[in-house]
Parts: C-alpha cells; structure tokens; sequence
C-alpha cells in the first residue's frame, strides 16, 4: 500500500495512476473518495488515467488510511493508500 507523508499544513495533492490498469477505450468517470476522521479532501479530479485528489489538515504524528471507490465505464476499483502527518 503507498504511503505519503505530508505536513499539518500542508494542502497538496496526490496522483493515482491508471494508465496500466484501464481497459484500452475505458476511462474514469467518478470517484467516490472520503477522508477519515481528522483530515480533509478539498477536491478530486480526473484526468485520463489518473485522479488527483487534495488533501489538507491531520494531526500531526498520525496515519490516514484512504479508500477512494474509481467507477470506470465498466468497473470499480477500491484504491487503498495512507497519509502520514509529519511535523519535519
């Protein structure tokens, strides 16, 4: 599972990449994404084999685990990765 480390104040983003995974023709369409309890989503987006999604905030010494839902044309794909928050 990927692991970022970030700082409390940070407000920055992470890419997911798609490339090799899609079908050829099939594309992302959405992404369900929800931040635990102590950290913020601010935006996601999507662009052609990728979802970029921004996070900002947590407390500093702690581990965020993510779990976005990426709806396809034809599938669903659960992409699990962690934010650690790090005062460097």
């Amino acid at each position: 599972m990927k692991t970022w480390r970030k700082q409390p104040n940070d407000h920055i983003d992470y890419d997911l990449l798609f490339a090799d995974w899609l079908a050829e023709g099939d594309e992302v369409v959405s992404v369900d994404a929800v931040a635990p309890d102590g950290i913020e989503i601010t935006q996601v987006g999507i662009e052609p084999g990728r979802v970029k999604i921004w996070v900002r905030g947590g407390t500093n010494g702690q581990t965020y685990k993510f779990s976005p839902l990426i709806h396809t044309q034809s599938r669903v794909k659960e992409v699990d990765f962690m934010i650690t928050v790090v005062e460097m």
